[in-house]
């Protein structure tokens, strides 16, 4: 059976394709047409899927959409006749309406019920806004069927994770009037036994936080996650009061939602409140509601295999914490665990997977475009830039990694979900203390969260404690955890402030090329990591085809690029060679 999956989240759209279980593509829309959270029907993304699939719309047997509550763009004339919400408008008209009501919704679960009546109602017109187009445009005969949002996150958690019986729990802003759904999985039988109002949503309270510390909500979370760690929670009992958890809820208690929450949290600040403090404090009302929410639901369900998804779930701190838990044997959190993986989810589900199928554990998330070396090789010669071609291109680059240059890697196939895994990702020596600074300044950015360790599997102990039972996920960065004093000695760039590190675990049977880089660059240093940060610069996309690479090149002005078996010199790296300050020796 072939699936083709569908999203168009209010935060990013995509598109996957699954063939008997395997899924073969997976892409979001913001990586083909280069806008940073692409929103809307995913048209790039679903040509794009079904041509590396090598199949048509015609092959497809089921189509499964989610979050079709959203805009369509007008960029071409296809669209006219159809559905068109500017964005801007509709998101400002939607906080305006939210925060007006708030006071009368409270929680009152008949006010609420309306609300979402209210709300489902306009989803099913635009549901059927889509249907007439991919009948119009794609010649779509089978009638899609339409897949709960979170339940998306769910399946997505569950079917990736290789647990036979597990605890799946989904937490995130809100998804069709929900925040949270609560699985008991057994043998591939979902069990709901919670699920929670988007009302209540403490996603949304930590975007109100994103926002109050001059950032974009909704987009700049991460940003909060790595600042917390420099500022002390002070403003905790005050954020308490208006978000916490009362068993077996977490509940809004200020009763507000969006500017008016944003609102009643200002008013009680200082004038000159630290954004650290804010954030510091913030992240801890996180993961003490957050905890204590996943520790009451793991206990109820009595499963101690967990899996995770949805958007609070990006949160590699709490995501350490809820690891630690006595009631939590193993624990795995869905690579795309935000919206960018709902075209995943929808494309897995039990009515489309055999009885009883539980999935091996997520093999890798290679699943995007792959370009020729001819490809690769004319967009070089297009921009007249100077390259050879390398026999043994993995020790080319570990050695100029040694040397101390910063090299940016465009190789195989680009992955699915929002972080890069070594195949469009930048990277460097993880010894230099001062790289989180200059080369975040370098490609325009403002980070707080230190670069993410590359680390080869099997030096996963050495570098780091209590990682048994989250090794699966770590392999794609998204947990934390206590760094070793060796490597908190060896690589102080890729160490946070709270002695964490977000490492991504590499195996060699999931990128051969990329392992060797890592062991190569151990055998030339004796360090076992080595820095990866996203190939993009600042509020870009992650490059996706040679061209975007070449752009995030030369904008970044970067020393070296390795793009297939190519090696490009930056036009500045022979005068930027580094001198390291580290402890390393």
């Amino acid at each position: 059976m072939i699936v083709l999956g569908l999203s168009d989240s209010s935060v990013c759209g995509g598109a996957t394709v699954r063939s008997d279980g395997q899924i073969l593509a997976s892409i979001n829309e913001e990586r083909l047409d280069r806008q940073k959270l692409s929103t809307g029907f995913p048209a790039l993304a679903l040509e794009a899927t079904l041509g590396m699939a090598g199949l048509s719309i015609e092959d497809v047997d089921r189509v499964h959409v989610t979050d079709i509550h959203n805009y369509f763009k007008p960029q071409s004339s296809y669209w006219e006749g159809w559905l068109v919400d500017h964005a801007g408008k509709r998101k400002q008209l939607m906080a305006t309406l939210s925060s007006s009501v708030s006071s009368v919704i409270g929680n009152s679960d008949i006010a609420q019920s309306s609300y979402y009546a209210m709300k489902r109602a306009i989803t099913s017109k635009r549901r059927e806004a889509l249907y007439g187009l991919l009948r119009a445009k794609y010649g779509l005969v089978k009638k899609p069927i339409h897949v709960d949002h979170h339940f998306c996150h769910a399946t997505s958690a569950y079917y990736t994770a290789g647990y036979r019986d597990c605890t799946v729990i989904t937490l995130d802003g809100g998804g069709d009037g929900l925040c949270s759904q609560v699985y008991r999985v057994e043998n591939g039988r979902f069990e709901q036994i919670h699920k929670l109002r988007s009302y209540h949503s403490i996603g949304n309270y930590y975007a109100y936080i994103t926002k109050l510390c001059g950032f974009t909500a909704h987009k700049h979370e991460g940003k909060i996650t790595g600042l917390a760690a420099f500022g002390e929670p002070i403003y905790k009992e005050m954020l308490a009061e208006m978000i916490d958890f009362d068993t077996p809820d977490i509940r809004n208690k200020a009763n507000a939602y969006y500017w008016s929450a944003v609102n009643k949290i200002k008013k009680r600040l200082p004038r000159n409140f630290k954004i650290e403090d804010l954030a510091a404090s913030m992240q801890k009302v996180l993961e003490d509601v957050v905890v204590d929410y996943c520790k009451h639901w793991i206990e109820a369900s009595g499963i101690s295999k967990v899996a995770l998804a949805g958007g609070v779930f990006a949160n590699v701190r709490l995501n350490q914490e809820i690891h630690q838990l006595d009631c939590v044997d193993d624990l795995f959190i869905h690579p795309g665990m935000g919206d960018e993986g709902l075209s995943f989810g929808a494309a897995l589900t039990p009515a489309s997977v055999a009885q009883g199928e539980f999935g091996e554990p997520l093999h890798d998330v290679y699943l995007g475009p792959e370009y020729s070396e001819s490809q690769m090789r004319n967009a070089l010669e297009r921009r007249g830039i100077n390259y050879r071609r390398s026999d043994q291109i993995e020790v080319d680059v570990a050695q100029l990694l040694a040397d101390g240059y910063v090299v940016a890697r465009f190789n195989g196939r680009m992955e699915y979900g929002p972080r890069a895994l070594g195949n469009r990702s930048v990277l460097y020596q993880p010894n230099d203390r001062s790289a989180n600074d200059w080369l975040n300044k370098h490609l325009d950015r403002t980070e707080f969260m230190p670069f993410a360790p590359a680390v080869a599997i099997e030096n996963a102990s050495r570098c780091f404690h209590d990682v048994g039972g989250a090794e699966n996920t770590a392999r794609f960065m998204t947990i934390t955890f206590d760094c070793t004093e060796e490597m908190h000695r060896l690589c102080p760039g890729v160490t946070h402030v709270d002695g964490t590190a977000r490492p991504q675990l590499v195996r060699e049977e999931d990128n051969p090329s990329y392992y060797r880089i890592i062991r190569e660059y151990e055998r030339i240093t004796g360090i076992p990591s080595i820095v990866n940060t996203s190939f993009n610069v600042h509020d870009e996309p992650i490059v996706c085809s040679p061209e975007d690479a070449l752009n995030g090149f030369i904008d970044g002005d970067l020393d070296y690029l390795a793009i297939g078996p190519f090696l490009a010199e930056g036009k500045n790296a022979q005068s930027r060679k580094r001198v390291i300050n580290s402890d390393a020796g």
